[in-house]
């Protein structure tokens, strides 16, 4: 009888049956939901401001600030260190920019943390002695937070990038 079942059934019936029975058994855990691709807005915010306005300035993106960790090379190493958006070789200068869709207060930390690392990253080793700069480049922000940032000394432009509507749609309007 069993056989009978089998040989009349489709192979999708077959399997997705031995699934459930898997699954009921605890033997296999059911299908996750696909999670959605995560959209990192603050990236194209970042290459396109810097490509408008400094394409033609050395430039770092997405760069590890501070100091290697003395003893042996190790992957853990990137875990410690922080991570600035984008490091910019000016004339007089070294910028380090924070790329926010909406900037929050605590950019304010970050930034002031990371213009502390730049002077002792091996990379920059060379223009340690000169100046950095911090900057705040962010498609929203409240009058309180642009503020508060700039009372701390820190530049802040407002600059919206062509995904401007769609994280506005797909994030802000999700929010509330």
């Amino acid at each position: 009888m069993v056989e009978t079942e089998i040989v009349n059934s489709s192979v999708q019936e077959v399997s997705t049956a031995v699934i459930s029975t898997l699954i009921a058994a605890g033997l296999i855990d059911p299908k996750k939901k696909e999670k959605k691709a995560r959209v990192n807005w603050e990236r194209l915010l970042a290459y396109e401001y810097v490509e408008k306005f400094y394409a033609e300035t050395p430039h770092w993106f997405r760069i590890e600030v501070g100091p290697m960790p003395k003893g042996e090379t190790n992957p853990i190493y990137s875990k410690t260190r922080r991570w600035a958006d984008c490091v910019l070789r000016m004339p007089d200068h070294m910028l380090c920019i924070e790329f926010k869709m909406k900037a929050e207060p605590n950019v304010v930390s970050q930034l002031v943390h990371y213009a502390e690392l730049v002077p002792q990253t091996p990379i920059f080793k060379k223009y340690s002695q000169i100046p950095v700069k911090i900057k705040v480049v962010c498609a929203m922000i409240d009058d309180i937070t642009h503020k508060f940032i700039e009372e701390q000394g820190i530049d802040v432009e407002i600059y919206k990038p062509s995904n401007y509507e769609a994280w506005y749609q797909q994030v802000m309007l999700k929010k509330y």
